[in-house]
């Protein structure tokens, strides 16, 4: 086996414009598909960053229920916010954190008039321990809201234009340099709601900051208060519609996801990101599809110059396989030959290009591509490709084995060559 190794290497360096065209081949096709594979993993996961980050939660709490109703921000039936019940959520092994919210709707008005919104309630005294980039979104001049705010409120940058609505900064910068427009400026809302059981309410909220979102909708309809205000608005002190919640790692969500609803009973309902956001699943999955599709073309084409290689190299040395034969050497060690010479060509060509491949990927991680997210924010993040160990490896082991699989029937042919048939040939 070492002898015929040698000789595999040796016809390998002495063909070095056909070796070298299949080593081109498997490590410009290895060097492909990682780049393109960092570049679609980093993607997914600054999307699942922002969803998980800064929207949902990596998972939520519901009651049972809650999420077949048609009434999209049902009140009822709503969810304890109590000590007790967080405590029992905390306890499960990987919960990092967790906070309630009221999801709800009602009209805003500025006193001339007025339009349909969606609230947002959050707890600001722990809404960054379960999503930990809340109120990144909000447009230089505003603030977001802080732990202790009450009658405040931050409006979709849209929702706020239509109204004439600005920050009290801006309101008094604009009366003090007497601007036309100033006197048509507001500096405060009305929200107007109703209860679980119908009872109407309204609260006057002063306008803290405007929120930008790469969904249209949120820009025109979407309004953040304090969970203090939005539960005496909507008359549920002590109570949430959902309960956001942290994991240490997502590799570990569905564990926790059974754990919680173990731990809470039927009662609830737990559910992760993914079900929450069935439209960025959906992205994954067809990237994911888009990301195959494009590694089987490429594998194709590996294989496709492996073949050509290795038949070029038997019809070139028919009259060598045939004196080889001639002078005692078995069929079966003329096929092991060939394979070791496309086993040579795979393992060098899929080392460079790992090689090669992982090292753009992490020189493009090092700087970063500064990009807008159009999930959940309008605000630049910066994509960072990147690569598992697992899927390099199994690259790696593609382009051997495939290798091996498009020298067979080259290395078969060759093995079954007739040795006096061959030494006549020119």
């Amino acid at each position: 086996m070492s002898t015929l190794s040698s000789i595999a290497a040796r016809n390998v360096a002495r063909n070095r414009r056909r070796s070298l065209v299949t080593l081109a081949a498997v490590l410009l096709g290895v060097t492909a598909v990682l780049v393109l594979r960092g570049f679609i993993d980093g993607f997914v996961a600054l999307m699942v960053d922002d969803i998980v980050q800064g929207k949902t939660g990596a998972l939520q709490i519901h009651t049972a229920g809650y999420m077949d109703s048609s009434d999209a921000l049902l009140l009822e039936p709503s969810i304890p916010y109590d000590e007790a019940l967080l405590a029992r959520v905390r306890k499960v092994p990987g919960v990092t954190g967790v906070t309630g919210r009221i999801q709800f709707s009602g009209l805003v008005s500025n006193g001339v008039s007025q339009t349909m919104f969606v609230g947002r309630g959050l707890d600001l005294a722990s809404e960054k321990q379960a999503v930990p980039r809340a109120g990144f979104d909000v447009l230089p001049g505003g603030r977001a809201l802080a732990s202790g705010d009450h009658a405040h409120a931050i409006l979709g940058n849209e929702l706020a234009r239509s109204f004439h609505a600005v920050v009290p900064a801006e309101k008094a910068k604009a009366v003090a340099s007497k601007e036309a427009d100033a006197e048509s400026m507001v500096d405060r809302v009305t929200l107007a709601s109703s209860s679980p059981k119908g009872r109407a309410n309204s609260l006057d909220v002063s306008v803290e900051g405007l929120s930008v979102s790469g969904l249209p909708f949120e820009n025109k309809r979407t309004v953040t208060v304090p969970l203090k205000l939005a539960q005496e608005l909507l008359g549920m002190e002590g109570r949430v519609t959902e309960l956001a919640v942290a994991v240490d790692d997502l590799r570990n969500l569905e564990r926790i996801a059974e754990d919680l609803r173990q731990e809470l009973g039927p009662q609830y309902e737990v559910h992760t990101w993914q079900e929450l956001q069935p439209f960025v699943r959906d992205i994954i999955s067809r990237q994911r599809f888009v990301m195959g599709l494009i590694s089987l073309i490429l594998f194709v084409i590996i294989i496709t110059g492996i073949i050509n290689t290795m038949l070029m190299s038997v019809f070139e040395r028919v009259r060598e396989i045939g004196t080889m034969l001639a002078v005692g050497m078995r069929r079966r060690q003329v096929l092991t030959m060939f394979l070791v010479e496309a086993t040579l060509l795979g393992v060098l060509g899929g080392v460079g290009g790992v090689l090669l491949g992982s090292s753009v990927v992490r020189a493009i991680a090092a700087r970063g591509i500064p990009m807008s997210m159009v999930v959940s924010s309008g605000s630049q993040s910066v994509l960072r490709p990147q690569l598992s160990p697992s899927f390099v490896v199994m690259t790696l082991a593609v382009a051997v084995v495939g290798a091996l699989a498009a020298a067979a029937w080259p290395a078969w042919r060759a093995s079954r060559l007739d040795p006096v048939e061959a030494l006549r040939s020119v």
